[in-house]
Parts: structure tokens; sequence; C-alpha cells
């Protein structure tokens, strides 16, 4: 009898604390269909389209080489962007061989670093090899941008008439994107089974780590350096356009954020890549919880509102923050209060813990 009352008064306890919580025994969602909705739906659907994207730029910077034209000039700028858009839609899937790769630090690490790219080019580089911090900004996107977009039309076909170390660094750039992205899809196609079946809920499981991706990808690589650095919103607000994303062609800014943060949704809500199939999301995963009704209005309201915000920028983000940075800042402030809602309560309510930390003031 004393034993039935002293577990009794725990479970009063417990149930007692601070924020929301799921009882074991209640959390019964498969988090492997999950899994195997982002990994079909989204995953291999991603890479296959950045896969095409890349190819058709692989065979129009070619041209490009053997035929310096204006008109290939300009098809090779027009593949490279639409890779860049698609680039956008995997970059969030920074795990497994991406990460070991530092995948994302080499195809989109900007500004670009305009001394070192022409330093490469001096010293005719032709392989760009494995990541390092001296790399930063020297390739990838921002690097290829550069040597498309960072001259007049004619110096642009000049350099490529006349040197063999610029159209040799442009290649270097492309085949490095597709050394690593035979590796990274590679590795995804070997080993499905291996992160559907991973649907623990611990430290190393497939659907914790790619939730933390997802946060810190958000968080990092969209809120902060697509918008809150060009605001120099964490200094002294003076707007810095050479920071926006591709910044040699900054026409394409907002498509580029617009590209992303659909990425982000996509994963929230299920829906796959082409948009034709609502599949599993973590919406679903809190919708199977009780007490997640509030949350999950709360948050459909919040990504509504940053789309919204979004929808109201200038196609080139470099116009917008030199006329009216404020529209900019309202995108922060929304994304800052959808970060701080899945640290805060979904987070909690899956059991899943950060497995990286900030200062940043949004609750993580």
């Amino acid at each position: 009898m004393n034993r039935l009352i002293f577990f009794s008064v725990l479970l009063l306890v417990f149930s007692c604390g601070d924020g929301p919580t799921t009882p074991p025994s209640q959390n019964t969602f498969d988090r492997s269909l999950l899994l195997s909705d982002l990994y079909n739906n989204n995953i291999i659907p991603s890479y296959e389209n950045f896969n095409t994207n890349l190819g058709i730029l692989e065979m129009d910077l070619d041209n490009l080489i053997n035929s310096p034209t204006e008109q290939n000039l300009n098809q090779a700028k027009s593949s490279m962007n639409q890779a860049y858009v698609a680039w956008q839609s995997i970059a969030m899937f920074n795990l497994r061989v991406a990460e070991e790769v530092s995948y994302a630090s080499l195809m989109n690490s900007y500004p670009a670093n305009a001394d070192k790219i022409n330093q490469n080019i001096s010293e005719g580089v032709t392989q760009i090899g494995s990541f390092t911090g001296s790399k930063l900004g020297a390739t990838g996107f921002p690097a290829l941008s550069y040597l498309l977009y960072g001259m007049e039309t004619s110096q642009v076909l000049e350099q490529i008439n006349s040197s063999t170390n610029y159209c040799n660094y442009m290649t270097a750039i492309t085949n490095n994107m597709r050394i690593n992205l035979d590796l990274i899809v590679n590795d995804w196609s070997a080993n499905s089974s291996e992160f559907i079946n991973s649907s623990g809920n611990t430290q190393t499981s497939s659907l914790n780590i790619v939730i933390n991706d997802f946060l810190q990808y958000f968080e990092k690589r969209v809120r902060e350096a697509k918008i809150a650095t060009p605001l120099d919103y964490r200094g002294s607000l003076q707007p810095r356009p050479e920071q926006v994303e591709s910044y040699y062609f900054s026409s394409l800014s907002k498509d580029l954020l617009v590209e992303a943060f659909s990425s982000v949704k996509r994963f929230y809500t299920g829906d796959s890549f082409d948009g034709l199939v609502n599949g599993i999301g973590v919406e679903d995963y809190l919708l199977s919880l009780e007490n997640t009704s509030e949350l999950i209005e709360t948050m459909d309201n919040q990504i509504n509102d940053i789309d919204q915000k979004i929808s109201l920028l200038n196609d080139d983000l470099t116009i917008q923050l030199i006329e009216d940075n404020q529209k900019m800042i309202d995108v922060f402030l929304s994304m800052q209060q959808l970060v701080t809602y899945f640290k805060s309560d979904v987070y909690t309510f899956l059991g899943v813990s950060p497995d990286y930390a900030d200062n940043d003031g949004d609750g993580g």
C-alpha cells in the first residue's frame, strides 16, 4: 500500500512539470514511416533533380569553353542558375557522406573569395580536392557565379578565349561538384534500409539526426546566412549587400531563399518534392500525439507568415537591403519565432534533444 502511494505521488510530481510532455505509452508513432517517406519522396527526388541540373550545367560549360560565344555564355549562366536553385533542395540533407566530405561548405560558402579564386587561377589549379578552411568562398556556386558574372560579358569571353587556367578552374569546380555528388548518391542508394530502419529515439538514430540537421540548416543557413548576415542584424544593422547569396547575379537571390524555405516546409509537412504526394512529415508525428493541436495551428500560422513576408521582398535582395531593409528584418523575426517554436515545443513533444548549441537568443 505504501509503495502504491509512493508511485502515485511520483506520477503526480512528474505530470506537473513545466512544458508539454508525451508519456512513452502515448507515443506510438511509427517513425520509420516518416523516414521512408522522407527518403523516397524528398531526398532521392531532390538529388535526382540536382543531378539532372548539374549534368546540364556540365554540358553547357563544356560548350562555352569549346566555343566561347555570347550565346553559349548566356546558356551556361542560365543552367548554372537553375542548378543553384536545385541545390537548395538538397542542402538540408547534410548528413552521412555529405557531412563527411563537407559538401555544403564546398558547394555554397558565400560570399565568393575573389582574391583566392584569382590566386587559384594564376597558380593553375585543376582540382579542388577535399574541403579545407582555405577553400571557403573559392569553390562551388559562389566561385562559378563570380567567374561567369564577375566581369562584363566581353571580358569573361576574353578570359575563356585566352586563359587555359581560367577554363580549367571552372571545370575543376564542376568536377568537384560531380565527384562528391556521385559519392553521396551512391551512399544513399546503398544504405536506404539502414537509414529508414534506424527509427529509434536515440542521439544517433536517423530521425533524431535528420531533425537536428533540419533545424540547424534552417537556423544557420537560411535564417542567418540568407537574412541576418546581409542585414548585419547582430551588428549595427548596416546593410551588407556583398553578403547576399548569388551576389554577382543578385536577381537570383530571392529565388534561392524561396526554394530553401520550400525544402524546410516539405520536411515539416511531409509533402513530396514534386508536390504530388501529401506524405508523412513532422506535422503528422505531432498530430499522432496528445495536446498538440494548438502547437500545430501555431506552426502553420508561422510558416504562412514567413511565406507572406518573403513574398513582399524584392527579387534582388541587394536592392531590398538598400531601399527597405525593414522587410528583411520582418522575415528574420518571423523565422526566429519559428525556430523558437521548434526548440521549445516541437522538440519537447517528440522527445528529441538538440545536438548543437548556439547563443542566438531563440530558446536553444
